[in-house]
């Protein structure tokens, strides 16, 4: 809306004078002058009590009476100044109402665009994304348990806090506690009526919104403000994409709708991190019959995305046997170790284009491990991929020890722990532009076998048991000896994890 146009409606209602308008461009905000903003914004629309016509903003409403006189000035209006008057009584309520006009018109617009956009889209991901451009700021979707259900890409979540929630798929307990004790949220959130977010630990201010479908609330849009500030018409505007989301979601997506049984929520907040003496009573003390496991899935690539479909998670629950929680990236599925014997079956009843791997954690039979669970099978899956990027399934019966040896990398340099022979080696390949290691990794992870080991290097096997007498004679290492064999396996082990430890 142009200066012009807001001037016109205001002088229906308070004497309001043109005294020149240069402007072309949309008005975007209204608001009073201090004297410190850039005087050059285009896109404002100052109110201002000053008596002085020099120094005034590019648009301009000022409180004039008989002692203000305004001459037109020929180099402004070449400047693209806009200036109008109004009398002292009329300030304060043009004032207010010009803010009321500019965010009707824009959120008016907004609900047309996003009902347009709506209409030709079928996943709420572009819906978020494409109103996130609108807005100049990120956006993130959860659902009530803070799960992530959508967040902007083509402008990227800048909030260390939500990039880390996001990463996860989730936002975990102690988190969301803190979320609910927060004042506004406790006062004002209960309706899809935005409110402003702030906390300590993040630089960013927020809007949040409940997105109700048929009365039901099934989830937040919470909209994180960027380099530039909230425009007049975002609380607005937030409350028109929540609005046509609703709509998107009923006809796309009402498996969200869905509520999920009272175990199911339960085992769900365990795997967040919520203390088990928060919980049902019936369910803290809860020893299995049969041995759990945990295996966590997910998916390699942007554009890839699991989901957070309760219609999947049906389908393989009932299928399996089992209870299967799932994200836009990932997936947790508990069953019985009998059942993920065969981990393969559940990875195929994914979409065939998805790139997906899984970590498996060690069997349990307390819900009180079911946490530590989760975490085993995480990492398993994070360091399988680092070592055998091509496996797709790693457990941690098989990884844990180098999951060890990550976390012991924090505290002290694992390099410390290279079996002697391992530097030897180094040097010597560094010095002759040698190959002596690659020689010597192959050679171990075929379980020292000199044919598998000419094979997979293209070699000759006379020159394999060259390379390894060379080594032999360097090192005097017994190649055949299980402990030796052992740490040299994990001398390379820690080489690939810690490449940034290197000297």
């Amino acid at each position: 809306m142009k200066f012009c146009r807001i001037v016109e409606i205001l002088r229906k209602k308070y004497r309001i004078s043109t005294v020149y308008d240069s402007s072309e461009r949309d008005v975007e905000r209204v608001r009073l002058w201090d004297g410190n903003t850039s005087s050059d914004d285009r896109a404002t629309l100052y109110f201002s009590y000053g008596k002085q016509t020099g120094d005034l903003p590019a648009l301009c409403i000022l409180m004039g009476g008989k002692e203000v006189s305004v001459c037109p000035d020929r180099d402004l209006r070449m400047k693209g100044r806009s200036l109008a008057v109004i009398p002292e009584e009329d300030f304060v309520l043009a004032f207010n109402d010009a803010q009321d006009l500019l965010a009707s018109h824009y959120n008016s617009s907004f609900y047309a665009y996003l009902t347009d956009v709506a209409g030709r889209v079928s996943s709420y991901d572009t819906l978020v994304d494409v109103a996130s451009q609108s807005f100049g700021a990120s956006l993130v979707f959860i659902d009530r348990d803070f799960r992530i259900l959508s967040y902007s890409t083509q402008v990227p979540v800048e909030d260390r806090i939500w990039t880390r929630n996001i990463e996860k798929g989730y936002c975990d307990y102690e988190f969301i506690q803190e979320v609910r004790k927060l004042k506004a949220i406790q006062e004002s959130f209960s309706n899809s009526t935005p409110i402003e977010v702030t906390c300590t630990s993040s630089p960013f201010r927020k809007l949040a919104s409940r997105v109700y479908c048929r009365d039901a609330w099934i989830g937040i849009l919470i909209l994180i403000e960027g380099n530039d500030s909230y425009r007049q018409g975002h609380v607005e505007m937030l409350r028109s994409l929540s609005d046509v989301l609703a709509g998107f979601i009923m006809k796309h997506s009402p498996e969200l709708l869905c509520q999920t049984d009272e175990y199911h929520r339960f085992l769900y907040n365990v795997i967040i991190g919520a203390p088990l003496e928060s919980q049902p009573e019936a369910y803290r003390n809860m020893e299995f019959k049969d041995p759990l496991q945990l295996m966590y899935i997910r998916t390699e690539g942007a554009d890839r995305m699991i989901g957070s479909d309760l219609n999947w998670e049906k389908h393989i629950s009932e299928k399996q046997q089992c209870q299967v929680f799932s994200n836009r990236e990932s997936a947790i599925i508990i069953a019985d170790s009998e059942t993920l014997t065969d981990p393969g079956r559940f990875l195929k009843d994914l979409h065939q284009n998805l790139n997906v791997s899984a970590g498996i954690s060690l069997p349990f039979d307390r819900i009180a491990e079911l946490k530590a669970a989760m975490e085993d099978a995480r990492e398993a899956l994070d360091i399988g991929r680092k070592l055998d990027p091509a496996k797709g399934i790693y457990s941690f019966a098989e990884y844990g020890v180098y999951v060890m040896l990550k976390n012991l990398s924090t505290v002290e340099n694992v390099r410390r722990y290279y079996h002697p022979a391992f530097r030897i080696l180094q040097e010597s390949d560094e010095k002759d532009e040698g190959c002596l290691l690659p020689t010597l990794r192959i050679f171990l992870s075929t379980g020292q076998s000199i044919k598998d080991t000419a094979e997979k290097m293209f070699l000759h096997r006379n020159s394999v048991i060259y390379r390894l007498g060379k080594i032999r004679e360097l090192t005097s290492a017994d190649l055949h000896d299980p402990e030796t064999c052992f740490r040299l396996r994990l001398s390379f082990v820690i080489h690939e994890l810690f490449p940034e430890q290197e000297n």
